[in-house]
Protein backbone atom coordinates (compact mmCIF):
# COMPACT_ATOMS: atom_id res chain seq x y z
CA UNK A 1 0.00 0.00 0.00
CA UNK A 2 2.87 2.29 0.69
CA UNK A 3 4.16 1.51 -2.78
CA UNK A 4 0.86 2.39 -4.37
CA UNK A 5 0.64 5.60 -2.38
CA UNK A 6 4.21 6.47 -3.30
CA UNK A 7 3.58 5.80 -7.00
CA UNK A 8 0.36 7.85 -6.89
CA UNK A 9 2.08 10.78 -5.19
CA UNK A 10 5.01 10.65 -7.61
CA UNK A 11 2.69 10.54 -10.62
CA UNK A 12 0.58 13.38 -9.25
CA UNK A 13 3.64 15.61 -8.57
CA UNK A 14 5.03 14.79 -12.02
CA UNK A 15 1.71 15.76 -13.56
CA UNK A 16 1.56 18.99 -11.61
CA UNK A 17 5.20 19.95 -12.37
CA UNK A 18 4.79 19.27 -16.12
CA UNK A 19 1.43 21.02 -16.25
CA UNK A 20 2.73 24.15 -14.53
CA UNK A 21 5.77 24.60 -16.74
CA UNK A 22 5.38 27.47 -19.18
CA UNK A 23 6.33 26.71 -22.68
CA UNK A 24 9.04 28.94 -24.04
CA UNK A 25 7.54 31.40 -26.47
CA UNK A 26 8.97 30.69 -29.84
CA UNK A 27 9.61 33.91 -31.75
CA UNK A 28 10.13 33.26 -35.41
CA UNK A 29 13.58 34.26 -36.65
CA UNK A 30 13.74 37.53 -38.61
CA UNK A 31 14.21 36.45 -42.24
CA UNK A 32 15.91 39.79 -42.98
CA UNK A 33 18.40 39.62 -40.11
CA UNK A 34 21.29 38.53 -42.34
CA UNK A 35 20.12 40.11 -45.62
CA UNK A 36 21.98 43.15 -46.93
CA UNK A 37 20.33 45.14 -49.72
CA UNK A 38 22.40 47.74 -51.59
CA UNK A 39 21.48 50.90 -53.52
CA UNK A 40 18.34 51.63 -51.52
CA UNK A 41 16.92 48.11 -51.77
CA UNK A 42 14.71 46.87 -48.94
CA UNK A 43 14.44 43.41 -47.46
CA UNK A 44 11.05 41.68 -47.72
CA UNK A 45 10.78 38.18 -46.19
CA UNK A 46 14.51 37.54 -46.58
CA UNK A 47 14.84 38.77 -50.19
CA UNK A 48 15.82 42.18 -51.55
CA UNK A 49 13.24 44.29 -53.33
CA UNK A 50 15.33 46.50 -55.62
CA UNK A 51 14.61 50.11 -56.60
CA UNK A 52 14.21 51.04 -60.26
CA UNK A 53 17.48 50.68 -62.11
CA UNK A 54 19.00 47.96 -59.92
CA UNK A 55 18.79 44.17 -59.89
CA UNK A 56 20.48 41.13 -58.36
CA UNK A 57 20.01 39.25 -55.11
CA UNK A 58 21.45 42.22 -53.17
CA UNK A 59 20.43 45.00 -55.64
CA UNK A 60 24.14 45.44 -56.39
CA UNK A 61 23.82 45.39 -60.19
CA UNK A 62 23.08 48.65 -61.99
CA UNK A 63 20.83 47.97 -64.98
CA UNK A 64 21.62 49.62 -68.30
CA UNK A 65 18.79 51.91 -69.38
CA UNK A 66 17.41 51.69 -72.92
CA UNK A 67 17.55 55.49 -73.17
CA UNK A 68 18.57 58.60 -71.28
CA UNK A 69 16.44 61.71 -71.75
CA UNK A 70 17.91 65.23 -71.65
CA UNK A 71 15.16 67.63 -70.58
CA UNK A 72 17.08 70.80 -69.68
CA UNK A 73 20.51 72.38 -70.18
CA UNK A 74 21.92 74.98 -67.82
CA UNK A 75 25.17 76.93 -68.30
CA UNK A 76 26.86 77.59 -64.96
CA UNK A 77 30.28 78.78 -66.14
CA UNK A 78 31.71 80.26 -69.34
CA UNK A 79 34.62 82.52 -70.28
CA UNK A 80 33.72 86.19 -69.79
CA UNK A 81 35.97 87.41 -72.57
CA UNK A 82 36.89 86.34 -76.07
CA UNK A 83 40.61 86.54 -75.46
CA UNK A 84 40.98 90.14 -74.30
CA UNK A 85 37.75 91.66 -75.65
CA UNK A 86 34.06 91.20 -75.04
CA UNK A 87 32.23 88.51 -76.99
CA UNK A 88 30.29 91.18 -78.88
CA UNK A 89 32.95 93.85 -79.55
CA UNK A 90 30.83 95.78 -82.05
CA UNK A 91 28.14 96.49 -79.45
CA UNK A 92 30.47 95.96 -76.46
CA UNK A 93 27.93 93.67 -74.79
CA UNK A 94 27.96 90.28 -73.14
CA UNK A 95 27.40 87.13 -75.21
CA UNK A 96 24.06 85.87 -76.48
CA UNK A 97 24.28 82.20 -75.50
CA UNK A 98 23.03 79.03 -77.17
CA UNK A 99 24.34 75.45 -77.18
CA UNK A 100 24.51 72.56 -79.61
CA UNK A 101 24.66 68.91 -78.48
CA UNK A 102 26.11 66.43 -80.96
CA UNK A 103 26.83 62.72 -81.02
CA UNK A 104 29.48 62.19 -83.66
CA UNK A 105 28.38 64.36 -86.60
CA UNK A 106 24.67 64.17 -85.70
CA UNK A 107 23.17 67.27 -84.10
CA UNK A 108 20.81 66.13 -81.32
CA UNK A 109 19.83 69.45 -79.72
CA UNK A 110 20.19 73.11 -80.64
CA UNK A 111 18.92 75.30 -77.83
CA UNK A 112 17.32 78.70 -78.13
CA UNK A 113 19.45 81.70 -77.24
CA UNK A 114 19.47 84.06 -74.27
CA UNK A 115 20.78 87.58 -74.76
CA UNK A 116 23.47 89.63 -73.05
CA UNK A 117 24.44 87.15 -70.31
CA UNK A 118 27.26 88.20 -68.02
CA UNK A 119 29.94 85.75 -66.92
CA UNK A 120 29.09 84.19 -63.57
CA UNK A 121 25.37 84.07 -64.34
CA UNK A 122 23.62 80.71 -64.17
CA UNK A 123 21.46 80.43 -67.25
CA UNK A 124 18.89 77.84 -68.31
CA UNK A 125 18.98 77.63 -72.09
CA UNK A 126 15.50 77.75 -73.66
CA UNK A 127 14.04 75.52 -76.34
CA UNK A 128 15.14 72.14 -74.99
CA UNK A 129 12.32 69.67 -75.48
CA UNK A 130 12.98 66.27 -74.00
CA UNK A 131 15.48 64.48 -76.23
CA UNK A 132 16.03 60.72 -75.94
CA UNK A 133 19.61 59.53 -76.32
CA UNK A 134 19.50 55.86 -77.38
CA UNK A 135 23.21 55.26 -78.09
CA UNK A 136 24.67 55.28 -74.60
CA UNK A 137 28.17 54.17 -75.64
CA UNK A 138 29.18 56.96 -78.06
CA UNK A 139 30.37 60.16 -76.40
CA UNK A 140 28.44 63.38 -76.77
CA UNK A 141 29.79 66.87 -77.32
CA UNK A 142 28.16 70.07 -76.11
CA UNK A 143 29.38 73.35 -77.55
CA UNK A 144 28.48 76.84 -76.36
CA UNK A 145 28.17 79.69 -78.83
CA UNK A 146 27.84 83.46 -78.74
CA UNK A 147 25.13 84.22 -81.27
CA UNK A 148 26.00 87.13 -83.52
CA UNK A 149 24.30 88.88 -86.42
CA UNK A 150 25.58 87.93 -89.87
CA UNK A 151 26.94 89.39 -92.12
CA UNK A 152 28.40 91.81 -89.55
CA UNK A 153 29.75 88.99 -87.40
CA UNK A 154 29.47 85.21 -87.24
CA UNK A 155 28.64 83.07 -84.20
CA UNK A 156 31.64 82.49 -81.96
CA UNK A 157 32.40 79.13 -80.35
CA UNK A 158 33.01 79.70 -76.65
CA UNK A 159 34.23 76.14 -76.08
CA UNK A 160 32.98 72.58 -75.91
CA UNK A 161 32.95 69.57 -73.62
CA UNK A 162 33.02 65.87 -74.56
CA UNK A 163 31.18 63.59 -72.14
CA UNK A 164 29.46 60.25 -71.64
CA UNK A 165 25.75 60.41 -70.90
CA UNK A 166 25.85 57.12 -68.97
CA UNK A 167 28.28 54.77 -67.27
CA UNK A 168 27.68 51.53 -65.42
CA UNK A 169 28.55 52.98 -62.01
CA UNK A 170 27.07 56.50 -62.06
CA UNK A 171 23.93 55.62 -60.03
CA UNK A 172 21.57 57.52 -62.38
CA UNK A 173 22.12 61.18 -61.52
CA UNK A 174 19.20 63.44 -62.36
CA UNK A 175 21.70 66.26 -62.88
CA UNK A 176 24.88 65.54 -64.82
CA UNK A 177 27.61 68.18 -64.53
CA UNK A 178 30.06 68.31 -67.46
CA UNK A 179 32.95 70.76 -67.73
CA UNK A 180 36.32 71.43 -69.29
CA UNK A 181 37.67 73.84 -66.67
CA UNK A 182 36.46 77.07 -68.28
CA UNK A 183 33.01 75.90 -69.36
CA UNK A 184 30.43 74.06 -67.22
CA UNK A 185 26.99 72.70 -68.08
CA UNK A 186 24.33 70.97 -65.97
CA UNK A 187 22.08 68.57 -67.87
CA UNK A 188 18.79 67.40 -66.39
CA UNK A 189 18.37 63.67 -67.09
CA UNK A 190 15.86 60.86 -66.69
CA UNK A 191 16.20 57.15 -67.48
CA UNK A 192 14.03 54.52 -69.12
CA UNK A 193 14.71 50.81 -68.53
Amino acid sequence: MKKILFIALASFSLLISNGCKKKKSETPADPCANTVCLNGGTCVNGSCSCPTGYSGTDCGTQRTPVKVTISAIKVTKFPGLDGTSTWDPITNTNPDLYAVVKQGTNTLITTGSVNNISAGSVTILPGVSAYDVMDLLTQLNIELFDQDTPPIDTDDSMGNVNFSIYNATNHFPTTLVVDNGSLTFELTLSYTY
